[in-house]
């Protein structure tokens, strides 16, 4: 048998506890991340503070559990060449960006959240700001949502399991007004938000899928709010729907 050194073997249960995070579908606390790894409480404490102080954990405030930090996506960034869903979407969302001189991105759903993978940002002095590795809730905002209404029922059941936050007076809280709001997303092929999440800020999303129908991410545009009008929003939702039919057809 092979003997591991004390500092290997200390990375092994630093990679375990990654892995669990990774694989929980939901932030996990100290306690259960022991148990289900079966070691001690405090060595597992121990890894997580490391983890949280080099940026590979975060910490929710709410429940102080903890999930995957944003740091993964900075990675899947300086990958990007090798990622076929960013690298086959980034022709389609730069012709939406040169159309409209708006932030357009590129999202996809991680646990019970929306995190943003790809942005172009607007050219123009007043615009909206969108960071890869960005996260907010599924329940809340124009990508979130179009991600929620075309998504599994075993992820819309887990999401609304829990609380909805309200982050503005637009918020979507009620659980009801949601499945209604889910409802009409899928009638029309798009959702919209309207202050939602930051105020000030307007997004349209559709759904982008694999060929085989799969949800594989939503295509979002960002504007300020007071240049959206009428005429801007159809523009928006031709410009998306062409994009969005453009990477199925290069997800082959």
């Amino acid at each position: 048998m092979v003997e591991h050194p004390p500092g290997a073997r200390l990375i092994d249960k630093a990679l375990d506890v990654l892995l669990l995070c990774r694989d929980a579908g939901e932030p996990i606390g100290v306690t259960a991340a022991a148990r289900r790894l079966a070691m001690p409480k405090s060595s597992a404490a121990r890894i997580v503070r490391a983890l949280v102080r080099r940026g590979f954990l975060r910490q929710e405030e709410t429940t102080g559990r903890y999930a995957l930090s944003n740091i993964y996506y900075s990675f899947a960034s300086a990958l990007s060449e090798g990622s076929d869903l960013i690298s086959l979407s980034v022709p389609c969302m730069e012709r939406v960006h040169r159309a409209l001189r708006e932030t357009v991105h590129l999202n996809v759903v991680d646990g019970v959240e929306r995190v943003c993978v790809h942005v172009l940002d607007s050219p123009q002095q007043l615009k909206t700001v969108m960071s890869v590795g960005q996260r907010s809730p599924l329940h809340c905002g124009g990508s979130s949502k179009a991600l929620l209404a075309f998504s599994d029922e075993k992820t819309i059941e887990r999401v609304f399991a829990r609380p909805f936050r309200r982050y503005t007076q637009n918020t979507i809280s009620g659980k009801g007004a949601m499945r209604e709001e889910l409802r009409r997303i899928r009638a029309r092929g798009y959702a919209e938000s309207d202050g939602e999440r930051v105020r000030g800020v307007t997004s349209v999303s559709v759904p982008v899928f694999f060929p085989g129908g799969k949800l594989a991410a939503s295509l979002t545009v960002s504007v300020p709010s007071s240049r959206y009008t009428g005429r801007r929003k159809e523009r928006i939702l031709r410009e998306l729907a062409a994009a969005a039919a453009g990477i199925t057809r290069r997800l082959k």
